[in-house]
């Protein structure tokens, strides 16, 4: 194996081109749906051609499933790289939710994407291995937050964590999918102050009885 430079070059280019086109393929499904993203519109928005899209993806459905996935790493990516920032399990925890609020831009962006990923992975049994791999390492996430916190000495401990997060993803799921769908009194805001509350009720509030 030779590593010259024309060929790391060429690589890098490949590597570039894939990744365009899978964020143009992400972007276009947020904005337009799973179903309506054409090749063409792939193409037009990368600035290249439909076979060039077809060299990397022989199909749309592949194409599409790959910008899908593709977007959710990038969201959990981003979101370890800030997690990891804060010490603090309790503002941690807040960071975590404030991530997952669907505010209009990039984060709403993300909820269409994984929303339909949803969708997706309902009607397709080979995508819920990728779909079940996301949740369980969302899960993971709060778990871990949660351990951290109780050996800070901020949350109690007399919570069981597996149980927080499933509740907690649970709270999330819901209050999203009514702010994207605009639910009657439920905006970013309120879903924003229901998850902070249930994690002031379940992991900082003492027990009263």
């Amino acid at each position: 194996m030779t590593f010259e430079g024309g060929t790391v070059t060429a690589q890098l280019t490949e590597d570039a081109r894939r990744t365009a086109i899978l964020d143009a393929a992400a972007q276009l499904i947020a904005e337009r749906g799973y179903h309506s993203v054409r090749i063409s519109d792939i193409a037009q928005v990368v600035g290249t051609s439909t076979g060039a899209v077809h060299y990397y993806f022989p199909g749309k459905s592949d194409v599409l499933t790959a910008a899908l996935r593709h977007a959710i790493d990038n969201a959990f990516d981003r979101q370890s790289r800030e997690l990891k920032a804060i010490d603090n399990a309790h503002e941690r925890l807040l960071r975590l939710i404030d991530m997952q609020l669907p505010r209009v831009g990039p984060l709403r962006d993300e909820w269409s994407i994984w929303l339909q990923f949803w969708a997706e992975a309902t009607l397709r049994p080979e995508l819920r291995p990728f779909h079940n791999t996301y949740y369980a390492r969302w899960h993971e996430t709060v778990v871990k937050i949660v351990r951290r916190g109780q050996r800070q000495e901020i949350f109690r401990t007399d919570v069981d964590p597996e149980t927080i997060a499933q509740r907690l993803t649970a709270l999330t799921d819901g209050t999203a999918i009514q702010v994207l769908t605009g639910a009657p009194n439920m905006t970013v805001a309120a879903m924003k102050e229901v998850l902070v509350q249930f994690v002031h009720d379940e992991l900082v509030a003492p027990r009263t009885w």
